[in-house]
């Protein structure tokens, strides 16, 4: 069983809250060190910066808008309990030849107690036009995650354990490599990706005292952008998640978007998740997104919820509308365009009395 599964059974036996926010770090510290010798985290994060920035769902999807952009994304889940999980993260992407490849890259951190975890990636993503207004997406990438236990910050621990072998910390690192295809026809996307191609292997594991070990995930989503008329929109997605040894999950999101500038959404997370969304484009491609998300069920009910803050940056964008792409964005201002029109002359005849 993996730690993240064990985690909910364990605490899910608590009937009572506020017993279990008083016991949870010596849970948490039992769990990390009950598989410390190969420890493999959640991988997936629970996060919706994929709303506003489809990157952040897969680097398949770079230069989806044709705008190069940057993004930092801040995140606190279960607020209640001490030790909760925090994740940083800055990604972005560019292009590098005539807006058909796509360089990008991300760093996170993730810190959940005693436990921190590093991950770092770079992506390369080609758009290749098939059809008229469809286009096929291909994603390649590798990425490097380090993991670090501060032994010395649990609670209950014999520093004399031959497991721990008197150290204050225990640093592992592994290597894993992805690839993702997108669809697109108009305004629907469809799309399957490995964000971890390769299993629970030593071959990929770089240090052989303390095993971090990714597992292989797949990821299958859909979307399209309903345009009502000029003023009003509405973006859906469907997301299913599938790490191996454990259950699917599943994300189904709407959000309202008015003139392409201000948007509102509500998404359900499988596991009793419910989030709800509120940003905007502020001014020349910079915009802000707020989600908080509130447990209906199990665990997540009595957390405290979480939140999460993107910012975003999107280069040489002088329009209003964030959800319109570059290419739709020149088609329309060229169909826009009007010249001066030359009528003929109409002489003005003077009739003269005899």
């Amino acid at each position: 069983m993996q730690p993240g599964r064990f985690l909910k059974v364990l605490l899910q036996l608590f009937g009572n809250f506020s017993i279990m926010f008083k016991l949870q770090k010596y849970i948490i510290t039992f769990i990390l060190l009950f598989g410390l010798q190969c420890l493999s985290a959640q991988q997936f994060k629970n996060s919706t910066q994929y709303l506003v920035n489809p990157y952040a769902l897969t680097p398949a999807l770079a230069g989806y808008t044709g705008y190069s952009e940057a993004f930092l994304n801040y995140r606190n889940d279960w607020t209640r309990i001490d030790g909760s999980p925090r994740t940083f993260s800055a990604n972005g992407f560019g292009d590098v030849y005539k807006q058909k490849m796509w360089v990008g890259g991300e760093i996170m951190t993730d810190k959940t107690d005693i436990l921190s975890v590093f991950k770092a990636n770079i992506s390369y993503t080609y758009k290749l036009q098939v059809e008229n207004n469809q286009y096929l997406y291909f994603g390649v990438w590798t990425a490097y995650y380090q993991a670090s236990v501060n032994v010395g910050g649990g609670i209950g621990i014999d520093p004399n354990d031959p497991l721990i072998q008197n150290n204050d910390k225990l640093n592992g690192s592994a290597l894993n490599a992805g690839f993702g295809i997108n669809y697109q026809r108009g305004y629907l996307n469809i799309g399957f990706s490995m964000p971890s191609m390769f299993g629970l292997n030593d071959e990929y594991v770089l240090n052989s005292s303390f095993k971090y070990r990714v597992q292989r995930q797949f990821q299958f989503y859909t979307s399209y952008f309903f345009e009502f008329n000029d003023e009003w929109q509405l973006q859906t997605y469907g997301v299913l998640y599938k790490t191996a040894n454990e259950p699917v999950n599943m994300d189904i999101s709407a959000m309202v978007i008015y003139s392409g500038r201000f948007w509102s959404g509500m998404l359900y997370r499988t596991g009793g998740v419910l989030a709800l969304n509120l940003g905007g484009h502020i001014y020349n491609g910079f915009i802000f997104n707020y989600s908080y998300e509130i447990g209906t069920s199990g665990i997540n009910q009595g957390s405290g919820g979480s939140h999460e803050i993107t910012i975003g940056y999107r280069f040489k964008f002088t329009g209003d509308n964030y959800f319109e792409s570059k290419e739709s964005s020149k088609s329309r201002k060229k169909g826009r365009k009007s010249g001066t029109i030359n009528y003929p002359e109409v002489q003005d005849f003077n009739y003269r009395k005899n």
